[in-house]
């Protein structure tokens, strides 16, 4: 899996799960969006190449179902993470397989619902046009996390450890077509981490 996507599922899965507080952000679009953002990975997921550091890629959400389409820089491949049920999916068009994986159990809850763990605000900012508040927390790993959220829970930007990983470079509210958000129905499932 490329890296920038490995960062954006990271940072869609970001909360702890400590209680919830009344001054927290949503972590979760109330409304449907298409947003493309411009990733840079983490030095120690770069490799050599020079176009590795700086990539783009598409998310999509689904207000109705919870459900996220990330289409990564790699032609043919998209992961669905669908936040009800649990379940992440990442699809490979090219030999029409899919492999199925468990999203982990400390996501947060369904969208409107506060963050959990501990959220301070760091001020205010635009990003792709959008004002957003930068509230400061940690990571699954302890690490210093800081992320730049719309009063409707669209994230544009996220920091780990003072390194910006993602910011957003294009929103846009619009209804999206929910079979963009379906695994195609003949595809081969495979289990993460089984033998194909």
């Amino acid at each position: 899996m490329q890296p920038a996507v490995i960062a954006i599922l990271a940072l869609c899965l970001v909360a702890s799960a400590a209680p919830a507080f009344a001054d927290a952000p949503l972590l979760r679009p109330t409304r449907d969006v298409d947003i493309t953002y411009r990733a840079t990975a983490p030095a120690a997921m770069q490799d050599n190449a020079p176009d590795s550091k700086r990539l783009e890629q598409r998310v999509r959400w689904q207000a109705a179902s919870q459900i996220m389409r990330i289409d990564p820089p790699s032609p043919g491949v998209f992961v669905i993470i669908d936040y009800v049920a649990r379940h992440m999916s990442m699809v490979r068009q090219a030999d029409r397989s899919v492999m199925d994986m468990a999203a982990p159990d400390d996501m947060v809850g369904v969208a409107g619902n506060p963050a959990t763990g501990n959220y301070t605000r760091d001020g205010e900012a635009t990003v792709a046009g959008l004002p957003c508040t930068d509230w400061q927390t940690q990571g699954r790993d302890g690490q210093p996390v800081t992320l730049c959220i719309t009063a409707d829970g669209v994230m544009l930007r996220a920091a780990i450890d003072g390194h910006t990983l993602i910011t957003a470079i294009s929103v846009q509210y619009a209804p999206q077509d929910p079979a963009e958000f379906r695994v195609p129905p003949d595809y081969a499932h495979h289990a993460a981490g089984a033998a194909r």
